[in-house]
């Protein structure tokens, strides 16, 4: 059999070593780190250190990183030591509610992820749909809209051959298209660059304890106006004219439950939105004087101010076990957080490529950095700790705040040695702590997607996804991929070998190989293993004692019902997260398998119309036509639309018709046609009578009957509920192979791809 390249060598190859103008490599891992070492290590001859203490430095940082011991975000390992070098991988760029500034947000974005950064934003200065433009005297067509077009600039930029384009977006819950913006990822591959989250306030999570039954009241951001929605809007077309006075009737306007509900709803059919708890990360905002934390970077772990740059980098844990795996090795874990917190800083002073001044200045002023860990369920497997329990939980705690002391020690060391952060007057560090400090943040959990597969170790604080998995290469040939720690530890027993590897590709378990140890069995927890509420209270030990947040998800299966994703959502607000995403099997974007994809030979019979149950509940719209009044019943089972009635209010046109009509567009989705293909063949059609009656009656905003029916049609869809008809799986745009979500990222078992959003 012909010998492959581990993942790590693949991913290595494909995405961070230089090529030449052909796409050659010019040079193997140990230069990559190498170049790496000396360009970061040679900072510390501007703060006075000789040639001679830089090459030892380098020396130290080329060690770690070749050792898999300590590893920077990917942005550093890419570009440090070439030209215009930019190593921030985190920033925030403002979108402010006027033409110049949301397109200089554009700009800007495009400048940075051309540099291989990642771009979060929040939308809630936006004015919302339909509101005044002072300037045109017209209205505007809303956040989601300006969204958008950040989105096509995110698919319009190459970020060389190494990184895609990732963002996060954000949207406070008292914004009035709050609505949109949670059911915006509903459709196959909307905003799918993006991460979504919502903001979610402690006086809403203290109204969904207390008075649910409320009605959710919104601010209009330009004039601070208060409006709550009526139920009877269309949720992904209604505008800032449709809401109502809260002192008027609100009985039937959605209420905190309701716009609760929708959030879980999405959440639980795509992924998306998570849940930032956003006062809580203000809690905890160094430099509140300088402006409020209003979104992260892609992944959700690094809160940061406008125009805020951070640099990443994190701790592979596993390697500080004992080798009788009582514990760790916690003086060496010290040294290294210190050797860690030192390069973090230089990489500040290295970065040689600033996409705007404000960002260097910003960047430069707070000097924030975000150490955290990797390889954690590695650590716990080796130390005999099963993941979730509660000597897990204890760890996660002692290990967070080990990380905490010595990442603060080294940063005030650094700032006896060079001096404080520039902006330190305006920080808590000086008002509340009185302590100086280097960083004005040093501490954060991410998800470490490739990192991690370069340093052979598990993910961020993820548990192990899969032990073992098929790989298939370009020629067709699969093969076995084992998690690292598991190859290593069987290999050095005598219980992994080609012989297990066969057993593996015919089928076998990774329990079934002969001699594996039965305590090794015991810690062998893969995510889907893990309770939802030992995920949460593994986030929760590791945020009490972080700076910025904590990048992680809860993997869900397949069959979790809405109801569990609700109490996860709750729980990790009652446990102190800063915020919380779940993912369940099969769930989200990418490439819409059908069940005629996967069984071509499938019977006749399976293409007949679904009955029709008892009880089936639906919405009715009304429309303004050339004929009178139309009105459309769509009603729903749990495959989504299942039938249409047609009725006019009044005589005219030919009830016939529209009856037959209704029938035919019945028996269409009955039978499984997609509402998107019959919308397509109704919309757009014209009719003399609606044409001429809509020129002197401006209720009328259709063209015809069939426009009113594709119109309600698309309205129905965008209700915010979404069916179960349409599996969306997720495919590596590389190499085809199903994506694993983890930690805020797709993840690529196979070829290693990984992508924020």
């Amino acid at each position: 059999m012909k010998k492959r390249d581990d993942l790590a060598t693949e991913v290595l190859k494909s995405r961070y070593l230089m090529k030449d103008i052909n796409g050659n490599i010019i040079e193997t891992p140990e230069l990559m780190y190498l170049r790496a070492a000396k360009f970061i290590a040679a900072v510390d001859k501007k703060y006075g250190a000789s040639e001679f203490e830089a090459e030892k430095l380098t020396l130290q940082f080329y060690k770690l990183m070749e050792e898999g011991i300590f590893l920077p975000n990917s942005t550093t390992l890419m570009n440090a030591g070439r030209e215009d070098a930019m190593l921030s991988a985190c920033f925030v760029i403002p979108v402010k509610d006027c033409i110049a500034d949301i397109f200089e947000a554009v700009r800007v974005t495009a400048l940075v992820q051309k540099g291989g950064g990642g771009t979060g934003f929040t939308f809630d200065n936006l004015r919302p749909t339909g509101d005044i433009v002072a300037s045109s005297g017209g209205t505007t067509s809303g956040p989601i809209s300006f969204w958008k077009v950040i989105a096509e600039t995110t698919n319009a930029i190459q970020q060389g051959a190494h990184r895609r384009g990732a963002n996060m977006a954000m949207m406070s819950i008292e914004h009035p298209d709050i609505m949109k913006f949670i059911c915006a990822k509903q459709q196959k591959d909307a905003f799918n660059n993006f991460n979504i989250s919502v903001k979610v306030t402690n006086g809403f999570m203290d109204s969904l304890r207390d008075t649910p039954g409320k009605a959710h009241v919104v601010i209009n951001p330009r004039n601070k106006k208060h409006y709550v929605i009526p139920k009877s809007i269309a949720l992904n077309s209604y505008t800032i004219r449709d809401l109502r006075n809260p002192d008027g009737n609100t009985a039937d306007c959605f209420t905190v439950q309701d716009v609760w509900d929708l959030i879980v709803n999405n959440a639980h059919a795509t992924g998306e939105p998570g849940i930032c708890f956003i006062d809580r990360i203000n809690q905890d905002n160094p430099t509140p004087a300088l402006g409020r934390l209003d979104t992260t970077n892609p992944c959700g772990e690094q809160p940061l101010l406008d125009y805020e740059s951070c640099n990443l980098g994190s701790i592979n844990v596993s390697k500080f076990v004992l080798s009788d795996g009582s514990d760790l090795d916690w003086k060496k874990l010290a040294e290294v957080i210190n050797l860690a917190v030192r390069f973090l800083d230089n990489v500040i002073d290295a970065s040689s490529y600033w996409p705007v001044e404000k960002i260097k200045e910003m960047t430069l002023g707070n000097r924030k950095i975000g150490l955290g860990v990797m390889g954690f369920a590695d650590a716990l497997i080796l130390l005999g700790i099963i993941y979730g329990n509660i000597e897990s939980i204890e760890f996660a705690r002692k290990l967070s705040a080990f990380l905490k002391e010595h990442a603060h020690n080294t940063s005030q060391q650094l700032a006896e040695e060079r001096g404080v952060f520039p902006n330190w007057k305006s920080s808590i560090w000086d008002s509340k702590y009185n302590r100086p400090m280097r960083n004005a943040s040093c501490t954060t959990i991410a998800p470490t997607g490739s990192i991690s597969i370069i340093a052979k170790c598990s993910s961020g604080i993820e548990p192990v996804f899969s032990f073992a998995y098929t790989r298939r290469v370009l020629d067709g040939e699969e093969f076995i991929q084992v998690h690292p720690l598991l190859e290593r530890l069987g290999k050095e027993h005598g219980w992994f070998d080609e012989k297990a590897k066969i057993m593996l590709l015919e089928g076998s378990k990774i329990f079934d190989i002969p001699g594996i140890p039965d305590d090794l069995l015991d810690t062998m927890i893969t995510a889907h293993e893990v309770a939802p509420d030992d995920h949460i209270k593994i986030q929760a030990a590791f945020q009490e004692n972080i700076d910025n947040a904590v990048s992680k998800t809860i993997n869900l299966t397949e069959e979790t019902d809405i109801t569990e994703v609700d109490k996860i959502f709750r729980y990790a607000y009652q446990m102190g997260c800063k915020g919380i995403t779940v993912f369940r099997d099969r769930s989200r974007d990418g490439q819409i398998i059908s069940a005629v994809n996967k069984q071509p030979d499938v019977p006749l019979e399976m293409h007949l119309p679904r009955a029709r149950p008892r009880i089936i509940k639906g919405t009715t719209i009304k429309a303004k036509t050339g004929c009178g009044s139309l009105f459309c019943t769509l009603n729903k089972d749990a495959k989504g639309l299942f039938e249409i009635f047609i009725n006019l209010g009044r005589a005219g046109g030919c009830p016939s018709q529209s009856e037959a009509t209704a029938r035919i567009l019945s028996i269409a989705l009955r039978s499984g046609i997609k509402p998107q293909i019959l919308i397509e063949q109704l919309k757009g059609i014209r009719c003399l009578s609606t044409m001429a009656r809509k020129s002197t009656n401006p209720e009328i905003d259709v063209l015809s009957c069939p426009d009113a029916i594709a119109r309600a049609l698309e309205e129905t869809l965008g209700d915010g509920f979404v069916s179960a008809a349409e599996i969306f799986i997720r495919v590596c745009p590389e190499c085809n192979s199903l994506l694993r979500k983890e930690a805020g990222c797709n993840v690529c078992d196979n070829c290693g791809f990984s992508k924020c959003g």
